[in-house]
């Protein structure tokens, strides 16, 4: 099993994509390692917080851009990894006028070997 924890950079997005944080991914169901399924989850702690998650398909080459709310009281959120997916830009978005940007994020890239 592979494992890797980073973190969100704080600030917002607007207008300032110096804040984003760029998660490269391995192949999902494949790659000269051979990976199995891949998993990506994000979670957050003393503010809840708002993510603009694109994910990058080199298949059809198009973003999937969403928007995900994360609960400080609150499990992990999933961002569901396609095959052909290769990398996941993310940043903070507000979610309204209290938001700092500054509450801890933080991503989950989870992937095993196939048996």
């Amino acid at each position: 099993m592979a494992l890797v924890i980073g973190r969100i950079e704080p600030g917002f997005l607007d207008g300032h994509p110096e804040n984003g944080t760029l998660v490269p991914l391995p192949p999902q169901h494949g790659g000269a390692v051979g990976w199995d399924g891949v998993y990506l989850s994000f979670g957050c702690d003393f503010a809840d917080a708002r993510l603009r998650v694109a994910v990058w398909n080199d298949a059809s080459r198009t973003w999937r851009v969403s928007s995900i709310d994360l609960k400080s009281a609150g499990p992990r959120v999933n961002v569901a990894i396609q095959d052909g997916d290769s990398k996941v830009s993310v940043g903070r978005v507000k979610t309204g006028a209290g938001d700092t940007g500054t509450c801890p994020i933080g991503y989950l890239l989870e992937t095993t070997l196939k048996a």
